[in-house]
């Protein structure tokens, strides 16, 4: 096993506050912040093109 596998998913956030982010040295975190980008900024594209 190598040691990325053994990585949590989320971490705790290095901005002093107790909020947990992704983890991106974890395969499923880095996956898990690639999906978020995605769904994001489609969702701001849908909604850019839904008014009037």
């Amino acid at each position: 096993m190598h040691k990325r596998d053994h990585e949590p998913v989320l971490i705790r956030s290095r901005w002093g506050t107790s909020r947990y982010v992704y983890n991106p040295r974890n395969p499923v975190g880095l996956a898990l912040i690639v999906i978020t980008v995605f769904v994001v900024l489609g969702g701001l594209f849908l909604w850019g093109h839904s008014t009037p």
